[in-house]
């Protein structure tokens, strides 16, 4: 007799799921044709896996965790070398206590979101705080309530709606903060009123959170748009080669489950091994920005051992203050060389924090790579 007949049959539609995702994802022509995509597709599939076990067949909104949500081993929904995120799944009919310490951080935020209808890793944005916004120690410790109800101190509103929390912890570093084993997170989360360690793991409970995590399985696979479907997104180019206008989701008033602190402008790059494209601008006064590739499932680079990613520290700037980046296959010999790893294709994703000026457009230039050092 099956002692546990819901999870079994939530494990039996996890197993089908994964041959959908073989078959209508990493092995889709409309998708992907280059072999590199579809290796690198089956990586990320391995990823979302253990996302999904951390971040849903583990989730108890009663005795919450904050885990991090990527590093050099699991990339997922444009990851970020220069920050480090944490994940805590919540509950609107509860009241939580989040402390840490700020150290080498340039800003903190921490983001309330509701339940994604189509089964993402965060849905509507429900309420935020910036740590411009509340009162930190001299020593960097703070202490932030989430709750319904008004609370002396730090307090954020919690939305009877509320799913998850998200930190969005940025380092304006000299060394990438997932590259630095010297850089951390200091920080927790409890439930405020003590509920006493958890009941033993029932079936019911286990099949509703495999559930959960078998639709965010789905939307980050299956649920992605094709390269054919043109963007709705504001921030992303339509033409190949080119970067839009920053956009910034505060300014929008859409109800998204990204950061509202950020101007993003994204766009994707097409190159031969013997073409560059070289981006040129001017950056904004803020206090953070940076600038990355990312393969065709939304994964930064290799940038442990490669460059595939620069922040504001790491721009060699030109004497005139402005910058010049250049995305090419081999190194062409000029500073802010990002190397494609071997991708014809893929995503440049910019990042600009708190800017005291709406950042202005990127211009882009493809060019022979001889040629670019002269230029």
């Amino acid at each position: 007799m099956n002692q546990a007949p819901k999870t079994t049959t939530a494990f039996d539609e996890l197993i089908a799921t994964l041959q959908l995702i073989r078959d209508g994802y990493v092995l889709n022509d409309e998708r992907f044709t280059d072999s590199l995509d579809v290796v690198e597709g089956y990586r990320y599939v391995g990823q979302l896996l253990s996302a999904a076990s951390e971040f849903f067949f583990e989730a108890d909104p009663d005795h919450p965790r904050l885990a991090s949500i990527v590093s050099p081993a699991r990339k997922l929904q444009g990851d970020n070398p220069d920050a480090i995120y944490h994940y805590a799944r919540i509950s609107g009919s509860r009241a939580y206590r989040i402390f840490g310490r700020v150290d080498q951080e340039c800003y903190t935020s921490f983001t309330i979101h509701g339940r994604a209808p189509d089964g993402a890793l965060a849905g509507p944005l429900l309420g935020d705080v910036n740590d411009r916004q509340f009162q930190i120690d001299p020593d960097g410790s703070y202490s932030l309530t989430l709750s319904a109800t008004e609370q002396p101190g730090n307090w954020l509103h919690l939305d009877p709606d509320a799913y998850c929390v998200i930190v969005r912890s940025y380092f304006q570093l000299g060394t990438s903060a997932q590259n630095d084993m010297e850089v951390s997170v200091r920080i927790g989360i409890e439930t405020i009123e003590d509920l006493g360690p958890p009941p033993p793991l029932s079936d019911d409970v286990f099949s509703e959170r495999m559930q959960e995590g078998i639709a965010f399985l789905r939307q980050t696979t299956l649920g992605q748009s094709l390269p054919s479907t043109p963007s709705a997104v504001p921030f992303v180019a339509q033409e190949v080669n080119s970067l839009p206008v920053p956009f910034s989701f505060r300014d929008s008033g859409l109800p998204v489950p990204g950061a509202a602190d950020i101007f993003y402008a994204s766009g994707r790059w097409q190159l031969e091994p013997d073409e560059a494209l070289v981006l040129t601008g001017t950056l904004p006064s803020c206090p953070f920005a940076n600038v990355m590739l990312w393969n065709r499932h939304m994964q930064t680079l290799e940038y442990r051992s490669r460059r595939s990613s620069l922040n504001q520290s790491q721009i060699q700037l030109e004497p005139d203050g402005t910058y010049r980046i250049v995305i090419a296959h081999k190194d062409p010999g000029v500073p802010n060389w990002l190397d494609c790893e071997g991708h014809h294709t893929g995503t440049i994703f910019w990042r600009f924090l708190l800017p005291e000026t709406d950042p202005t457009r990127t211009e882009c230039q493809v060019l022979p790579i001889g040629e670019v050092a002269s230029s």
